[in-house]
């Protein structure tokens, strides 16, 4: 069954890509997602790799996706132009779903770029760029602090008291020592040999030998950070060595650290606050056009998937018009249209059918006639036939002495209407029987010019004119059917001409229902066929001349819709009749 299987591809093509426009949306969107969140930060230039792959994916996704639209649309139009069926309306359709995604995305486009705006007003304010700033002076200093606290107590005027007392009651000197300097955390002495003296605060600082070298040191544990001022001291009359702690959390220097970055990030994007608000709103568009483009698949999806089955009926409408009822519509069980669709191809299938019964009644009719017409054109020469053989029996029978004047005439009579008959009977045959083309491609102008041949001789006053067939033109057809047809065709037009005159054949490609045709143009300037007689030109036995058998018109007729063409005839019923001729095209020219 014709369609079926070209309608269950396309059915399932759609659907197809459909899943994977789907699936392609849903990854794009995890695409903008994940590149949102690190977006700050690729752009204030802290992460190269991510910017460069952003980059990348930014301006070749939509390019690759607009290629894609572009040759779907391109093909749709194309389609348009060519009057394909359903293509002016899925085109329709296709623009109002465009505008109803450009409605409602373009505000939201609006919004969001009035709110980068906004914000970014907000997150470049000089507010919050010299909070961080006042942030980071303020741990900073706070760190120099307690290191100058450390060096101050090392270095005052009360130190060396404090430290001798220390040196010998740690417990009792320790209160005092903190007194004096709350920031510090511990304090411990060493001997000149290295040896610990005394030990006081928290035990973390504590030391297992006096550091080598005196002055500051740091030391960054996984807890804490201890701060280390040691100094050698001359205590009675002893070199012993002090070491001052000082602790601090470990969240001061990542936050130290997370507030230089923060600080580094606002700086470099304040420097660039306008580049980085046109690169925002890029962004924005880059990674909307993507989402727009697969609008537009998915809307010529939709539309074809919508369109399809009124499409389909179109086509078989024209097919069934055409003559082809073995079309059929294919649609899904549950779709909106499968009623109207079941509908149809049973009206085709009850269609077929009574065109077979017509046509069976028709061929009945028309044989009836037929054998009635030949009926009639057997007994009109049956008639002198008799006629002439009984006067000559009668002139026997009476020996006749005119029997001898009357026999040659009465026998030229009997054989003449006798060679009628086997000529009316030889062309009925000829019509009864004429077999299915066997089609070939040839230049029809080289088949005119060898009918033409023929006729320029029997002619001299007909003057035949092929100049207007194009050389390359060519036709698929039997080539002796198509001789006979135009050989019948001249004959006709020469009869018509008993003056002179003019015989032109003209022939061009035409489009019918998107189906190309050679139309072939037969004219002559003879007496032209009345209006009343145009109905019935191509009717077996019918014929308005005398030796005519009414038969030539007909088998041309029969030869052509053989071919799948078609054939009539115009004329003004005064001066000239033109006979036109349809034959599908053979698809190619031969040079």
């Amino acid at each position: 069954m014709k369609g079926v299987a070209d309608r269950a591809a396309m059915a399932e093509n759609t659907s197809r890509g459909l899943f994977v426009l789907i699936l392609l949306f849903l990854v794009l969107i995890g695409i903008i997602i994940a590149f949102s969140r690190t977006f700050i930060t690729t752009v204030a230039g802290a992460d190269p790799a991510a910017s460069t792959i952003a980059l990348i994916v930014a301006l070749v996704l939509p390019l690759v996706l607009m290629g894609v639209t572009v040759f779907q649309l391109t093909r749709l139009i194309r389609q348009r132009a060519l009057r394909q069926p359903g293509a002016g309306l899925r085109l329709r359709l296709l623009l109002f779903f465009i505008l109803v995604a450009v409605l409602s995305a373009g505000p939201q486009a609006m919004l969001g770029i009035t709110f980068v705006n906004s914000a970014m007003g907000t997150w470049f304010s000089s507010s919050i760029g010299d909070a961080l700033r006042s942030a980071r002076d303020l741990v900073i200093s706070y760190y120099n602090e307690r290191l100058q606290s450390l060096g101050s107590f090392m270095d005052g005027p009360l130190a060396p008291t404090l430290l001798g007392r220390f040196v010998l009651s740690p417990e009792r000197a320790w209160p005092g020592v903190q007194a004096v300097n709350q920031g510090i955390g511990a304090l411990q002495m060493f001997g000149a040999d290295g040896g610990e003296l005394a030990f006081a605060g928290d035990l973390r600082a504590r030391l297992d030998t006096a550091p080598g070298v005196g002055g500051t040191l740091r030391e960054d544990r996984t807890d804490v950070t201890i701060l280390r001022d040691s100094k050698v001291l001359l205590i009675d009359g002893r070199k012993l060595t002090a070491v001052a702690s000082a602790l601090l959390s470990r969240d001061l220097f990542t936050n130290v650290r997370r507030i230089t970055q923060s600080l580094t990030v606002f700086t470099a994007l304040d420097q660039f606050r306008d580049l980085f608000r046109l690169v925002l709103v890029g962004f924005f568009f880059l990674f909307s056009l993507p989402i727009f483009f697969i609008t537009i698949l998915v809307s010529l999806l939709l539309t074809e998937r919508i369109i399809s089955p009124i499409a389909h009926l179109e086509d078989a409408t024209r097919r069934v018009a055409e003559g082809d009822f073995s079309f059929r519509i294919l649609t899904r069980p549950r779709d909106e249209l499968a009623a109207l669709v079941d509908s149809f191809n049973g009206m085709i299938a009850e269609l077929e059918r009574s065109r077979r019964k017509l046509l069976q009644a028709e061929r009945i009719t028309a044989w009836q006639e037929i054998a009635q017409r030949l009926a009639h054109e057997i007994r009109n020469p049956l008639t002198p036939i008799k006629l002439s053989a009984q006067r000559m029996l009668k002139k026997y029978g009476e020996n006749a002495p005119d029997f001898d004047k009357v026999l040659p005439p009465a026998v030229a009579s009997i054989i003449t209407e006798v060679e009628n008959l086997e000529t009316m009977l030889r062309e009925f045959g000829d019509f009864a029987k004429l077999p299915m083309p066997r089609a070939e491609a040839f230049p029809l102008r080289k088949l005119l010019e060898e009918v033409g041949a023929v006729y320029w001789n029997l002619s001299s006053t007909v003057r035949i004119d092929c100049a207007e067939v194009p050389e390359t033109l060519v036709v698929s057809a039997d080539r002796d059917q198509l001789k006979r047809v135009f050989a019948n065709l001249f004959t006709n037009a020469i009869q018509a001409m008993p003056d002179g005159g003019l015989l032109s054949v003209r022939a061009d490609v035409v489009k019918k229902a998107q189906k190309s045709y050679c139309r072939i143009a037969v004219r002559d300037t003879g007496v032209g066929i009345p209006e009343t007689d145009m109905d019935s030109v191509f009717d077996p036995y019918f014929t308005t001349k005398k030796s005519g058998t009414g038969l030539g018109l007909a088998i041309v007729q029969r030869i052509v819709f053989d071919h799948g063409g078609n054939v009539w005839a115009e004329s003004d019923g005064v001066r000239g009749t033109t006979f036109f001729i349809d034959l599908p095209a053979a698809g190619g020219t031969e040079g």
